[in-house]
């Protein structure tokens, strides 16, 4: 029986003209978490569910619960980076010392319903600064967002959304409703760029059986909050200060805010490259102050490519001890799909620069040795081991590969101790000594 091979819904395949640039994409990105300071970390794709869970009854995200051996405790797949981490600081008290910066890239799994750019597994690339109470920390983690932003070369199509959990915690009492409806109101605010103020207005003066909807005069309380306008960022701070004196939780949110303005300032981040935007929820409930999420300018329906937050109580879910944590996540799948709509990623074939071509078998010796010394030269080589037999035909895969460089030897050129050595791109082709097939492509790859 042939076993028809497709993906389940929601999985995806990467083939190497995909796979090679989002490697370099993951290498630019490790490379500027390294900048700043920020050390590797692993941790397994499986967890005990209720290290995720937290416990919680209600909890009510969808996860990949796994079929263990008998004995097994409930294991299922991690759904995000950040409750391993808090996990592992639980766990190594002693091991990890403190201010902990970490960076750590993997797959992640949601059995939610696949959409169109959504799928039930992906990859994140999270940076996290665990034990650091004050605002430079979190000023860092959008330094961070925007030097990842710039090396990726989104220039200046992008801009950073910053608000606070705590400006919109105080929003129960500005608007006069109970704090404990507070996370599914913010749940709703959340959703203000997929369905606007209209649908947002909707569901929250829409009576349930869990909740009598918002009366007109808070609904209007609610938009006046989220259409603060004024010059700069600096301008919204001092109008929410007016607008919530009132709530003693949102003017420490101010607070925080304008030490993060005052550190971005002194890291050089500009002005341009992020905004106050009080309609930034975060939908997950662990944020306990500022939060981040970044948006292209050019592509704003795709969402937030790149978004994190303050967690200062998540480690207590393990510990006792509360330790203070902030950091953000690269959404690598959506960025992806980001950088190909923008022309920002060249498809390539190959991470090979020479292929050494190998149709006389005369010459087998020859140029399994040549491929050796190029390698050994620090060049990308490939030795052709297929079927084909023929000159032409090998020839044309090299092509196919869009590979920059191939080494020719048949027995002509092997009794003479020279090789042919061809430029794909334009096509020139010079016959040196086989001691210097190296420096031939060296100069043809410069």
């Amino acid at each position: 029986m042939t076993i028809k091979p497709e993906l389940g819904a929601g999985f995806k395949d990467y083939l190497p003209q995909d796979a090679i640039p989002r490697q370099q994409m993951f290498a630019t990105i490790q490379r500027v978490f390294e900048l700043f300071g920020y050390q590797p970390l692993t941790t397994p794709g499986i967890e005990r569910e209720e290290i995720l869970t937290g416990g919680d009854p209600n909890f009510d995200k969808q996860i990949f619960r796994i079929a263990g051996q008998s004995g097994d405790k409930d294991l299922a797949l991690r759904f995000d980076l950040t409750i391993p981490l808090a996990r592992v600081i639980a766990a190594y008290p002693q091991e990890i010392k403190m201010p902990f910066k970490r960076y750590q890239v993997g797959s992640v799994w949601r059995a939610e319903k696949p959409q169109a750019g959504r799928f039930r597994e992906f990859t994140q690339f999270d940076a996290d600064v665990v034990g650091a109470p004050g605002m430079m920390a979190d000023a860092e983690i959008v330094a961070i967002m925007y030097a990842v932003m710039t090396e990726l070369g989104f220039g200046d199509r992008f801009k950073i959304r910053v608000n606070n959990r705590k400006i919109l915690n105080g929003l129960a009492a500005y608007v006069g409703f109970a704090s404990e409806l507070s996370p599914m109101v913010l749940r709703v605010i959340d959703k203000m760029d997929k369905i606007g103020w209209e649908g947002v207005a909707r569901e929250l003066s829409t009576a349930t059986e869990e909740f009598a909807g918002f009366s007109p005069s808070q609904m209007t309380a609610i938009k006046s909050f989220l259409e603060i306008r004024a010059d700069g960022n600096s301008g919204i701070l001092e109008a929410v200060a007016t607008l919530m004196a009132n709530s003693k939780e949102a003017m420490q949110g101010v607070a925080e805010l304008r030490e993060i303005l005052d550190s971005l300032k002194a890291l050089k981040v500009p002005d341009s490259a992020w905004v106050i935007d009080l309609s930034v929820a975060r939908g997950l409930g662990y944020y306990t102050g500022p939060v981040f999420e970044t948006i292209l300018t050019d592509i704003p329906e795709l969402g937030s490519v790149f978004s994190g937050g303050r967690y200062d109580d998540l480690v207590m879910r393990f510990s006792s001890n509360k330790v203070p944590a902030t950091g953000a996540s690269v959404g690598v799948d959506r960025i992806f799909a980001a950088m190909e709509k923008l022309g920002l990623v060249r498809q390539q074939k190959s991470v090979a620069k020479v292929v050494v071509l190998n149709f006389d078998p005369t010459c087998s010796a020859t140029v399994q040795g040549i491929v050796s010394n190029l390698r050994a030269a620090g060049l990308p080589s490939n030795l052709y081991l297929g079927q084909e037999k023929t000159l032409k035909g090998q020839l044309a895969y090299a092509v196919s590969q869009d590979v920059p460089v191939v080494v020719i030897v048949g027995a002509t050129e092997n009794s003479s101790g020279v090789a042919q050595v061809k430029d794909l791109k334009t096509r020139q082709q010079v016959e040196v000594p086989q001691s210097e097939i190296v420096a031939a492509v060296q100069k043809i790859l410069t």
